[in-house]
């Protein structure tokens, strides 16, 4: 019996940034210019960035269009203390974004799939973290460098708040690449996001002894600044 194969989606801007990366390895470097990564400065940026996640998921069919054009995934972890919103600027835009919470009274967006498996990292008495989030404007060019400077930033809030663990969830089409490029390890799966449509995950971890080399060298430099 002959079966229709389905279509794919067209790459997002996440897949296009992470598979040059892959062929062209972590030095990669495109368009040149300033670029910044720093904290969120007000509401207004807040608001930037359930825009940019919003239209960065439609792109990649994880949510429907919404009529304020905003995306408020995991609520209950902005606006607190644990969590650190990062953005990347640049020529006075916020073109990519990613968010780094720290385990707390508000748990972490894992518990939300995978919370056995979460508990269980937590029972190995690791100071745990989660990286979440991570979107970039979808008409950006040169993303693969934007993407590459948020994973920095994220790794150094890792490190400047002594995460011994960080949790992730990605797209199982990036499983392979982000095991590549920060020598993560693969935890679990689930054939769905809460809160997301036809977004299967892949649950994966990070230890800090684990981090290669040529991440961990510039980042250490600069948390120890």
């Amino acid at each position: 019996m002959e079966t229709t194969p389905q279509r794919s989606r067209p790459g997002s801007s996440i897949s296009r940034a992470l598979n040059a990366i892959d062929l062209a390895g972590p030095e990669t470097s495109v368009t040149p210019g300033p670029l910044e990564v720093r904290e969120i400065q007000n509401a207004a940026e807040l608001d930037e960035v359930y825009r940019l996640t919003h239209d960065a998921y439609l792109e990649r069919g994880y949510c429907t269009a919404q009529p304020d054009g905003k995306l408020i995934h995991y609520p209950h972890l902005d606006n607190i203390p644990q969590t650190t919103i990062l953005v990347a600027i640049e020529n006075g835009r916020i073109v990519g974004t990613n968010s780094f919470t720290l385990d707390g009274p508000q748990g972490l967006h894992v518990d939300k799939d995978f919370k056995s498996e979460c508990d269980a990292i937590r029972a190995e008495g690791r100071a745990l973290g989660a990286s979440w989030r991570i979107a970039t404007h979808k008409h950006l060019h040169g993303e693969t460098r934007v993407v590459m400077a948020l994973i920095e930033e994220t790794l150094k809030c890792m490190l400047h708040h002594d995460v011994a663990t960080a949790v992730f969830t990605f797209n199982p089409r990036h499983e392979r690449i982000y095991k590549k490029l920060l020598n993560m390890d693969t935890v679990a799966r689930s054939e769905n996001t809460n809160g997301l449509n036809s977004a299967p995950a892949v649950f994966m971890r990070l230890d800090a002894e684990r981090i290669p080399e040529r991440w961990l060298a510039p980042v250490v430099q600069s948390v120890g600044a």
